[in-house]
């Protein structure tokens, strides 16, 4: 067991390394690396790593939010933003003497903006210009890397200049992504295979030791006690995620010490309503049926397909059977609380 400052319940909410509990392992493979990919559900607590990252790295991050990426548009203005914040900060810490290194990249934003490149061309060259800069330590960080498919052929484009630009070891970057079936596909592939330019780093739930120690010492920090029958429960309830381990104590907190009253805990409903919104009718009805044990293929037509897209995205795992990859959402759509 690790040693622990302090634990914070802290529901849909990243936390940093203040907060980074059982997670030492993990983040010490970050720091070796280069380049890395990690890979969890939703939940397992991959941006808080990254963010934890972040801190004992002491790089400055250029974040990027992958489920905001709408366009390739979208992704070169993300960019910008981050970088010209940056320059900004150093500018004004009057560190004058990084000033030729960062102008680089300005330049190459300036010459986008200018018309005097295309959109892929900027995204390579002021990669390129990061991977350059030596007086300060960059790290690009792409959080749900995986959602910015929906941009459609330019994320290959996008993937090609991460790839080439991993490869030559000089800038760091970190991807992480949900979509355990995407992510899967996109390390793998044949003709871009980033599995060899990116560390692949899977997120896994707590143990149950650790689990009962995340909820019984966060209680201890606030004074609140809960029967140990309780604590010990709420590792079989959340099966070791961070994200409902979190709002479990949080209800512990509010004198709510049964686990299993997170299934008809409001936060838990919106967090899942939100999230199955973005689902087709089919992919709903799929998931509904192999939460009840049924067969997938009593949604009819093209129902393979359907379960193969749900795979990709990381709702749905498939071994001799199929199976929903988070506890709570298979318990609250088998006995349909949503």
């Amino acid at each position: 067991m690790e040693s622990v400052k302090r634990i914070k319940f802290s529901f849909n909410k990243p936390v940093g390394l203040r907060y980074l509990y059982d997670r030492d392992e993990e983040l010490g493979k970050l720091l070796e690396s280069k380049s890395s990919f990690l890979i969890g559900p939703l939940g397992i607590g991959k941006t808080s790593l990254l963010k934890s990252y972040v801190i004992k790295s002491g790089c400055e991050a250029i974040w990027i939010d992958g489920t905001k990426v709408l366009s390739l548009e979208n992704f070169i203005n993300a960019m910008k933003k981050e970088y010209k914040d940056f320059f900004k900060k150093v500018m004004d810490s009057k560190k004058t003497t990084l000033f030729s290194e960062l102008k680089a990249p300005m330049l190459e934003i300036e010459n986008y903006q200018n018309g005097k490149s295309d959109s892929l061309t900027f995204v390579n060259n002021f990669l390129g210009e990061l991977s350059y800069i030596q007086g300060v330590k960059i790290c690009l960080i792409i959080d749900d890397f995986t959602e910015m498919r929906k941009i459609g052929t330019a994320f290959t484009e996008i993937k090609r200049a991460l790839y080439k630009t991993a490869r030559k070891r000089n800038l760091n970057i970190l991807l992480s992504s949900s979509e355990l079936g995407y992510a899967k596909e996109i390390l793998q592939r044949k003709d871009l295979p980033l599995q060899k330019a990116f560390f692949s780093l899977t997120v896994k739930p707590f143990n149950q030791e650790d689990s009962a120690f995340f909820i019984s010492k966060g209680l201890e920090q606030y004074g609140v006690s809960c029967p140990k029958k309780n604590i010990g429960e709420a590792y079989y309830v959340a099966e070791g995620f961070p994200l409902w381990l979190s709002l479990i104590g949080l209800r512990m907190l509010e004198g709510k010490c049964n686990p299993q009253g997170i299934y008809t805990d409001s936060r838990t409903q919106v967090f899942w309503v939100e999230r199955l919104s973005r689902l087709t009718s089919k992919e709903r009805q799929i998931l509904r049926l192999i939460a009840k044990n049924k067969s997938f293929k009593a949604a009819g037509p093209h129902s393979r397909r359907t379960l193969e897209y749900l795979i990709r995205k990381g709702y749905v795992l498939s071994n001799k059977h199929e199976h929903i990859v988070d506890p709570i959402l298979n318990y609250l759509l088998k006995f349909e609380y949503i």
